[in-house]
């Protein structure tokens, strides 16, 4: 049975950015195992018009809530008020606009252009969503916080096994901040699903994913920490080593 368990939010600059609990929340993974050496994230893209008409206020123009975010992200290129789509892969999710270096990238720290924008002078890059999905890979067992650097609003969603997820979310238009769960979450090796939502209204926007491990700080998750199918394809160091141990297997057969 699909449990969700949603840990509220709080402000994560508490010492060792651990939050500060007694028990931490256990979470299973769905497929159980030690993954390495990552491909990344699938990532969506979506940008609309100032004009776009959201669902939350029949007055309001343009992306307001995680409402907006949702119906942005079912919209497909072709459509009258839809600027720009892009779906890829990426390493990382680490990703803001030019208001956002510009006016807080030396405060916050600066973050790669979303891969929409081409930072030409004087581009729109108002009212974009995005969505980021695939399976975090665990490779240490322990007690592991994630922060969500933000500006507007997002959600972020961990799935387990059996369906049992942790989610965090802020919802509305929101200045900058890095929230995460008040609860540590003890995570098995394996892989976990997730599904993150972001977007931006007007002026600055950012979204990033990064977590405290077991005794280390704060860092951006990297892409060997990413798949974006569950079950990843063999590395290429296993496949030879599988095919000198066929080769092996024969030659000793044969002898």
């Amino acid at each position: 049975m699909k449990r969700t368990h949603v840990v509220h939010s709080a402000s994560l600059l508490l010492l060792a950015g651990m939050a500060s609990t007694t028990q931490a929340v256990p979470l299973a993974p769905q497929y159980a195992g030690t993954y390495l050496n990552g491909d990344g994230a699938n990532s969506r893209w979506v940008q609309v018009a100032p004009d776009w008409q959201g669902t939350n206020n029949a007055s309001q123009t343009g992306i307001w809530g995680l409402q907006d975010q949702s119906a942005v992200m079912n919209l497909q290129a072709g459509d009258a008020k839809v600027l720009r789509t892009l779906s890829q892969r990426v390493d990382q999710i680490n990703f803001a606009d030019q208001a956002y270096n510009t006016s807080w990238g030396s405060t916050w720290g600066a973050v790669p252009l979303a891969p929409l924008f081409s930072n030409a002078q004087g581009e729109n890059q108002d009212n974009w969503a995005s969505r980021f999905s695939g399976y975090l890979s665990i490779t240490a067992p322990g007690d592991y916080n994630f922060g969500v650097l933000y500006d507007d609003g997002f959600r972020f969603s961990l799935i387990g096994a059996g369906g049992q997820t942790v989610s965090l979310e802020k919802d509305g238009l929101n200045p900058r901040d890095r929230l995460g769960f008040s609860e540590n979450l003890q995570l098995a090796s394996g892989l976990y699903a997730f599904q993150l939502d972001a977007y931006e209204h007007l002026e600055a926007g950012v979204i990033q994913l990064g977590w405290w491990t077991p005794g280390a700080d704060l860092a951006v998750i990297p892409r060997e920490n990413f798949f974006t199918s569950p079950v990843p394809e063999p590395s290429v160091p296993l496949l030879v080593l599988a095919g000198l141990a066929l080769i092996g297997w024969r030659t000793l057969h044969r002898s």
